[in-house]
C-alpha cells in the first residue's frame, strides 16, 4: 500500500500549519511535531519490518548522521550544554527525517509531481491565511498595509519567513501548473499577484522584493531557451504573466502607499535604503544590525575554527560580541546567515560537512539545468523538474544568506524533501515518465 507513505509525505510537508499552542517561538512545536512524526513513521516501518537500513548506507545519509555526531561532539565545549542537547534534538529530527522520507519517496510513482502538488496546496492555505483579514474585517486589514502586521503572517513567525514561504513555492506551482492539459492563465495571474503583493506591499520586505523581481528575468530567460529547444511556449507564457504581475504591483504599490499617506514604504523608497550596504554611516537599522552579526561571527570563526561555540550557542556567545549595540534587552538571536551560524557554533568541520551535504545532493540537477540553458543539447525527459529545483535553489541562495532557514522547519523541510528525492533518484537510476 502506497497510501501511508503519501500521508506521511504529507504531514512532513504540513510541518509549517503545526499551530503554536502558546509557545514563545513557534519553531519549537514544528520541532517537536517533526520528532513526534518521526517516532510514529519508525514504528509504523518496525511494524511493517521494512528494510531501513539499506537507506542509510547512501552518501547523503551517511554525511547527514556525520553532521549529527559531530554537532554532539562540539556541544562538549558549549557554553551551555542544556541548549546544545535542545539543538541536537532538532538535527537529529533532520536527519530521521531524511531517512524517513527517502523511505516514503521510494513507494510513490512520479514521487516529484505529487510533492509539487502538495507545495502548491500548502501554498494556496498559507495564501489564504495572509488575506484572511480583509475578509473578516476589511476597514481594519486595510489600515495595517505596510505596517508588517502579525495579522498577515499566514502560517509563519515574523514577516521575512512569510515572504520567503510563498516565494519558495513559485516554482512549484509553476510545474504542477504545466501538469494540466489546460493552460490555467488567471489562475496564475491571481497566484503570482497575491505572492508578490503580500511579500511586496503586506510584509514589505527587501530581501523578498528583490528575490521575487529578479526571478522575472531568469524565468524569461528560461522560457525563451525552452521554446527554441522544443517550440513549446507555456513556460515562457508563464513567464510573460509573472512579469505582468510584477509590472501591476509597482504602481498597485505606489498608489495605495500615497492613498495611505506611508510614501515612505513604496517599494522603490523600500530599495532605496539598500544604499547602506556600502554606506558605513547608514542609519537603516536592520541592514547594520546585519553587517555587525556578520562581522562578529567571522571574527569568531576565525579565532575558533574547529568547534565553534559548541551546537546551539552562537545566539548566547553573541551577547557578548554585540554587547557594544545591544539596546535594551533585544539580543541577537541568529546570525542570519545559515552558513556563517553553522560555522560559528560547529565549527567549520561542521560547515564543510553541511556544504558537502548541498553539493552532493544538487549538483547533478544543476548541472543538468546549465547543460540545458547553456549548451544546444536537446531537452531531457525531465527538464521541467530540473527547472522547479534550481529556481528553489536560487531562492535558498537568497534567503540562506540573509536569514536563517536551516533553523526553520517550515522552510528546510522543502529542502529535505527534495534532498531526499534526488538521492533515491539518482542511486536508483529510475526516472519518471
Amino acid at each position: 500500500m502506497k497510501i501511508p507513505f503519501k500521508l506521511f509525505l504529507v504531514l512532513y510537508l504540513f510541518v509549517g500549519v503545526v499551530p503554536n499552542l502558546e509557545a514563545l517561538d513557534k519553531v519549537v512545536t514544528q520541532w517537536f511535531y517533526l520528532n513526534f512524526l518521526n517516532t510514529i513513521a519508525l514504528m509504523f516501518l518496525v511494524f511493517r519490518e521494512y528494510p531501513v537500513r539499506k537507506f542509510l548506507s547512501n552518501r547523503l545519509s551517511i554525511l547527514f548522521f556525520c553532521l549529527l555526531i559531530w554537532s554532539a561532539l562540539t556541544a562538549l565545549f558549549s557554553i551551555n550544554a542544556i541548549e546544545s542537547i535542545v539543538v541536537l534534538s532538532q538535527f537529529f529530527a533532520i536527519v530521521i527525517g531524511f531517512v524517513i522520507i527517502l523511505i516514503c519517496i521510494s513507494k510513490i510513482d512520479n514521487a516529484f509531481d505529487f510533492i509539487s502538488n502538495i507545495i502548491s496546496i500548502i501554498l494556496i492555505i498559507e495564501l489564504a491565511l495572509i488575506y484572511s483579514p480583509f475578509i473578516f474585517d476589511f476597514g481594519t486589514a486595510k489600515n495595517l498595509i505596510f505596517s508588517r502586521s502579525s495579522s498577515f503572517l499566514g502560517i509563519a513567525a515574523n514577516v521575512n519567513i512569510t515572504a520567503f514561504s510563498i516565494i519558495y513555492k513559485i516554482p512549484f506551482v509553476i510545474y504542477s501548473s504545466i501538469l494540466y492539459k489546460k493552460f490555467l492563465f488567471p489562475f496564475l495571474l491571481i497566484i503570482f499577484s497575491l505572492i508578490i503583493f503580500a511579500s511586496g506591499t503586506l510584509n514589505s520586505t527587501r530581501a523578498a522584493i528583490i528575490t521575487y523581481t529578479s526571478l522575472a528575468p531568469i524565468l524569461f530567460l528560461i522560457g525563451l531557451v525552452i521554446y527554441f529547444k522544443s517550440r513549446n511556449n507555456k513556460l515562457l507564457l508563464i513567464s510573460l504573466i509573472y512579469i505582468l504581475s510584477i509590472s501591476f504591483s509597482f504602481p498597485l504599490n505606489s498608489y495605495l502607499s500615497e492613498s495611505l499617506g506611508k510614501s515612505e514604504s513604496k517599494i522603490t523608497n523600500r530599495l532605496s535604503t539598500l544604499n547602506a550596504l556600502i554606506d558605513d554611516e547608514s542609519q537603516d537599522s536592520s541592514i547594520s544590525e546585519r553587517r555587525a552579526f556578520y562581522s562578529q561571527a567571522i571574527n569568531f570563526i576565525i579565532e575558533n575554527p574547529i568547534f565553534g561555540t559548541g551546537l546551539g550557542n552562537w545566539k548566547i556567545k553573541s551577547i557578548d560580541t554585540n554587547k557594544e549595540n545591544i539596546i535594551g534587552y533585544m539580543v541577537p538571536y541568529h546570525a542570519h546567515n545559515d552558513y556563517l551560524e553553522i560555522a560559528s557554533e560547529i565549527g567549520l568541520v561542521g560547515l564543510g560537512i553541511y556544504l558537502s551535504i548541498l553539493f552532493l545532493g544538487f549538483k547533478n540537477v544543476i548541472n543538468k539545468f546549465l547543460r540545458m540553458i547553456f549548451t544546444n543539447g536537446k531537452l531531457e525527459e525531465n527538464y521541467l523538474i530540473s527547472i522547479a529545483i534550481s529556481l528553489f535553489l536560487f531562492i535558498f541562495f537568497i534567503d540562506s544568506n540573509i536569514n536563517f532557514p536551516f533553523h526553520r522547519p517550515l522552510v528546510f523541510i522543502n529542502v529535505i524533501v527534495l534532498l531526499a528525492y534526488l538521492n533515491y533518484k539518482k542511486s536508483s537510476n529510475i526516472y519518471e515518465k
